[in-house]
């Protein structure tokens, strides 16, 4: 019988098992069949261009690409990249740090044949899954030939459209690439929406270049033979840790954007085109490696700009490193490789789609497809300063080749709009972070008056409520209001405002109604008209932040080096440069307090202000020291002769020593990202105060005498509490004994409730410090009696205890225990349990001093904002030019000591590597490698280690080496 049921039992198990597996099979077939359905579709995307993508699924083709791919894999070798591999690497599993929600969700390329009208959409799937995905779809290559004309809109679309991907908006971001070739789509040429005829196109300046004053310092000393065997073996060390780091990235990530300089992998942050290797093209005919720039031209031949991995160009990242690597290698290399402005004249096609909107502002994420380039947009209503500010010089560069003024005219209608606004910010100079590019205004709404019946429906409806309103059942409180528990607020049943939701016939529709205010009051329409608008303020009217460094830095930076591109025939770029410095020296330039009072250095600030810069209380300074900012040291040094501004050398050179001085001050000898100082009161006599500084890094400063901890403030109000009802005790006892000095089991109840639960510290045994004793009766068999003797009070009689009850003598088990104090305990006393005392608040010394050992703050800087350091050239940017333009070896100095200490703390197994935190004496590496490690930091160290005359200042405009106007005039003919 027994093996019988064990037989059943096991039989049922294994069924359930079957089940189990069966509907697991199920569920997981199904959600990969969801998953790949679920990406939605892009926002507003248009649905008559999309019937020709939606095709019959081929299942066979995914297999075969499957193969063809593993094949391509065999075949990439270790050491040389394989032709076949360029534009892809690996499998899935060789990407580096990809974070899981990146891996397995991609920009749906099924979004353009499905529902246009869904307003989310989801991150890019992997790459097995856009492949299911576009097969499903059928999707083919978009060319040319095969897009339709779109036609062109009278009236752009509202500047709300979002990406079908979370990359939008974002100047990196990972996207897995796909492997098939043929799925790929592809830009091709549309009509414009708002095109510019050829007669109103803005032409380059013309005329004969203006004789720009020269920058570089000209009487460099002659150096001794032992000097130049000193500088020779510095710019040998600087080429080899150059060419260690290329040599990874071309044997680790060839053909991706960047290397990952730890693992071996790669990323691949923007579009797929390897952006290190054509950011780097002119550090390569610098450093003189000219069969690595013959490979790597060649290589530049391969990239396809006309489609890419990710959904947006983000127009700025795209510009400064693709189209700016390949104008400046075309200029450097002699105009030789004719390959390379083939390939930035097709990029800047692409790109000069994100400018065809109604004020020929650009997109700055660009959404290049052609289902979404077909229809009409505008620029944002919040885009970053330098964003938008930032394309000049390389699309400037690139008409005066081609002779293709529309490239001139599309950043030059930019630059007319800057001029407009400069005189009209809220700190007249400056530009805020972020403006308004859409030249979208808003109209005030027009309002149109309800007519008569809706009126009266409006008005039987609310009498109908008013009839409806419950009367409450219980009587009103004092007062006659009543307590409404769904609002949360007291309501009176008399006020006809008050509907209760409760009630059955009150509908959603009458509950709009009624809440939609006054029905006499006119509505407004839900789509009020565009005026047209330059730039402007972004819309809200908060408080905006004006910068030099983060999100703006550049937007200055370009103003003289373009005045030197186009040979100084355009003046109002130098008017911009000089009504923007004297703003930066008015309201963003300060001192910091650091130890050394010798060492007078400036820093530029950020300020934010709502419109009244001259009034301090409007004005809010944030001291703050950034990377990115220190690129003004440079950029004031080379205003400062072009210009004639002979007092502005020595902002310079201030200002780069304030980044230098950034450097010697951490553990590693590199500067944090960003950080925050103390700034001086005075700008000349600045002694280090101490305490002043102790101030700045206690946030309770202003209320260091008096503050309390919480642990005080909860010990405070049980004292207080506990006080109160002693004394209502006392006078209760006291009425006590004059009525007989009986108690009764209510009292005790009462006296129970109106008693604190705990005590003064939550500790069940503690009551007012001293112990609790607990007695056992005698007698009845009762225990865990207790009582309380008070010394002085009618219980303590002759040390011995007695029990407070209705019958003298007679304890009744039952009752609530009895305090007693130790002296008249029948049983040893407890333990005493000290008081619990809370640490002392410590002194606004004691204070900083925990801040300063914990957050490893140097003296003068009272926050670390950012600990990381990404290979960033702006430091050694200004030294190189502080160098060439005073001649002084002590910017030559602190560059070595800052390539040094780069060096120690960068180093990685296959190149240099991002670092976590500067201030750490063994740095964290982060396994990233940003393209302008080679293109500009190296750059910039290798220049300032050469021969004065090597690349000099005075023919070249410092910006990825793009040559000056003069220049191109001698070699251009």
């Amino acid at each position: 019988m027994f093996r019988l049921r064990r037989s059943r039992v096991f039989l049922v198990l294994a069924v359930f098992a079957v089940i189990v597996l069966y509907h697991f099979t199920s569920f997981g077939n199904l959600g990969d069949v969801s998953r790949r359905n679920s990406v939605e579709p892009s926002k507003s995307f248009a649905s008559k261009d999309t019937k020709d993508f939606t095709t019959s699924t081929n299942p066979t083709k995914s297999t075969a690409a499957s193969s063809e791919s593993a094949a391509k894999q065999d075949a990439i070798s270790k050491d040389l990249p394989n032709e076949d591999s360029s534009s892809d690497k690996g499998g899935l599993d060789e990407i580096p740090d990809k974070p899981t929600s990146r891996l397995e969700s991609a920009p749906s390329v099924k979004d353009i044949a499905e529902d246009s009208d869904s307003p989310t959409s989801k991150e890019p799937p992997s790459r097995s899954r856009v492949q299911d995905v576009k097969e499903q779809a059928g999707l083919k290559n978009i060319t040319r030939a095969d897009s339709e004309p779109a036609t062109v809109a009278e009236k752009p679309a509202e500047p709300v459209l979002e990406t079908p991907s979370e990359a939008y908006g974002q100047g990196r971001f990972e996207v897995i690439a796909t492997e098939d070739d043929e799925q790929k789509i592809h830009w091709s040429q549309l009509p414009e929406h708002f095109p510019i005829p050829t007669r109103s196109l803005i032409p380059l300046p013309t005329g004969k270049p203006k004789e720009i004053p020269k920058i570089q310092y000209p009487n460099f000393p002659n150096e001794t033979l032992d000097s130049q065997t000193a500088r020779e073996a510095k710019l040998d060390e600087i080429r080899k840790t150059f060419a260690f780091s290329w040599d990874g990235y071309r044997k680790n990530a060839w053909m991706q954007d960047e290397l990952s300089p730890v693992s071996g992998n790669y990323r691949n942050p923007f579009c797929g085109w390897a952006a290190t290797l054509v950011d780097s093209l002119d550090s390569l005919w610098i450093l003189g490696m000219k069969k690595e720039f013959d490979e790597a031209a060649e290589a530049v031949g391969k990239i396809d700009f006309t489609t890419s991995i990710r959904n947006d160009l983000p127009l700025f990242e795209v510009t400064i490193r693709y189209l700016g690597g390949l104008v400046a290698a075309y200029d450097l290399s002699g105009h030789k490789y004719k390959i390379l402005l083939d390939k930035a004249v097709e990029l800047a096609e692409v790109l000069m789609g994100a400018f065809d909107t109604p004020n020929r502002m650009p997109m700055t994420f660009y959404l290049w497809k052609p289902t979404f380039a077909s229809q009409p947009h505008r620029a944002k209503t919040r885009v970053v300063l330098a964003e938008i500010g930032s394309l000049s010089m390389e699309f400037t560069r690139l008409a005066q080749i081609t002779k293709e003024t529309k490239y001139y005219d599309a950043i030059a209608r930019i630059t007319n709009e800057f001029e407009k606004l400069q005189d009209n910010t809220k700190i007249p100079g400056l530009w805020p972070k972020q403006i308004d590019a859409s030249g979208c205004k808003k109209a005030d709404p027009v309002y149109i008056a309800p007519t008569s019946t809706f009126a009266q429906d409006g008005a039987s409806l609310l009498n109908e409520q008013r009839q409806q309103i419950p009367v409450p059942k219980d009587p009103a409180p004092p007062g006659g209001r009543v307590h409404n528990e769904r609002s949360k607020v007291e309501r009176n049943p008399e006020d006809s405002s008050d509907i209760s939701t409760t009630n059955p016939g009150y509908s959603k529709e009458k509950r709009r109604v009624l809440e939609d205010g006054d029905l006499s009051t006119p509505t407004p329409k839900p789509k009020p008209d565009c005026v047209p608008q330059g730039l402007n303020s972004p819309p809200g009217g908060s408080p905006e932040d004006f910068t030099i460094g983060g999100m703006a830095d550049s937007v200055y930076e370009y103003l003289p080096k373009e005045y030197m591109l186009l040979g100084g025939l355009e003046e109002k770029y130098r008017t911009m440069y000089e009504k923007a410095v004297e703003a930066i020296r008015k309201h963003l330039l300060f001192r910091p307090m650091i130890e050394d009072e010798k060492r007078n250095l400036l820093v530029a600030a950020i300020v934010s202000t709502s419109g009244k810069p001259d009034n301090s209380s409007d004005l809010k300074i944030k001291p703050e020291l950034s990377h990115l900012g220190c690129f003004a040291g440079g950029m004031f040094a080379v205003g400062a002769k072009i210009f004639d501004r002979k007092e502005d050398l020595d902002i310079a050179k201030r200002l780069t020593d304030g980044c230098v001085w950034a450097y010697d001050m951490t553990p590693t000898g590199i500067m944090p990202e960003h950080f925050l100082v103390v700034p001086c009161e005075d700008m000349e006599d600045c002694p280090f105060n101490q305490t002043l500084w102790y101030e700045k890094l206690d946030p309770y400063h202003p209320r260091s005498a008096t503050r309390t901890s919480g642990s005080q403030t909860v010990l405070r109000d049980e004292e207080n509490k506990l006080a109160e009802s002693a004394n209502a005790t006392g006078d209760s006892s006291e009425s006590s004994a004059a009525a007989g000095h009986s108690a009764t089991k209510k009292d005790s109840e009462q006296d129970q409730i109106s008693t604190p639960a705990l005590g003064k510290r939550q500790l069940g045994e503690i009551e007012n410090d001293k112990p609790i004793q607990t007695i056992k009766a005698t007698g009845d068999g009762s225990e865990g009696m207790a009582v309380e003797v008070k010394k002085g009070s009618h219980e303590e009689e002759d040390g011995d205890a007695k029990v407070a009850s209705g019958t003298e003598g007679e304890p009744k088990a039952e009752e609530t225990p009895i305090p007693t104090t130790t002296e008249n305990a029948a049983e040893p006393a407890l333990p005493v349990v000290e008081a619990y005392t809370p640490p002392p608040i410590p002194s606004k010394e004691e204070y900083a001093l925990g801040r300063i050992k914990d957050e490893k703050l140097p003296k003068g800087v009272t926050r670390i904002t950012g600990s990381k350091y990404i290979l960033r050239p702006e430091a050694v940017e200004s030294v190189f030019i502080m160098y060439r333009v005073t001649g002084d070896d002590y910017w030559r100095e602190k560059g070595w000591k800052m390539f040094t200490s780069i060096q120690n703390s960068t180093r990685a197994e296959f190149g240099a590597s991002a670092i976590a935190d500067v201030m750490s004496a063994t740095p964290y590496p982060v396994d990233e490698m940003e393209s302008f490690w080679l293109a500009e930091t190296l750059k910039y160290l290798y220049l300032l280690f050469s021969e004065p005359s090597y690349y000099s200042l005075d023919d070249y405009v410092l910006y990825d080496m793009l040559p000056t106007f003069p220049w191109t005039e001698k070699h251009d003919g």
